[in-house]
């Protein structure tokens, strides 16, 4: 079964703000370079809105990554369903931020169009500090043993 991992808006517009959530880009970086071979396909997403137009907010990178700006709160835009499509995946990895919100919104469109979809719950948080809430709703949603506890221990900067 080929794989993607889809890693939603890890962007600085997005840290520094409510809570410390600013931990995510460690925890993804690191997961993104320890394990980005073992996917057919990695995701950036970046979410484009009025106040960071024209600006580069992407924190993370990896050279096999494609980066894709989305305007929406699900990261099943046009470009990932194409990706997606000609990298015939089958399975989909999803973390980052917000996980209320742009991931869950993520998890349902790929639901709705025939994907399996596994949550990495270590690289998830949430910018309204929704976390817990969003994880035990897509637990409910996707059963289980379809939330991997991979990504690593929170990290604290």
């Amino acid at each position: 079964m080929k794989k993607a991992l889809i890693l939603i808006d890890v962007q600085e517009d997005f840290l520094g703000n409510l809570g410390n959530i600013d931990y995510i880009v460690r925890l993804c970086q690191q997961y993104l370079d320890q394990n980005a071979n073992e996917y057919d396909l990695v995701i950036l997403t970046t979410w484009k809105h009025e106040e960071n137009e024209g600006q580069d907010t992407l924190l993370i990178s990896h050279p096999k990554a494609k980066r894709v700006e989305k305007r929406t709160y699900t990261a099943f835009n046009d470009e990932v369903k194409k990706l997606l499509e000609d990298n015939q995946i089958e399975l989909v990895h999803l973390g980052g931020m917000d996980s209320e919100m742009s991931v869950m919104a993520t998890m349902y469109s790929l639901l709705d169009n025939g994907y399996k979809v596994q949550i990495l719950e270590g690289l998830l948080t949430s910018f309204h500090q929704r976390n817990w809430e969003a994880t035990t709703i897509m637990k409910y949603v996707l059963g289980e043993e379809n939330i991997l506890r991979k990504g690593g221990d929170r990290v604290w900067v």
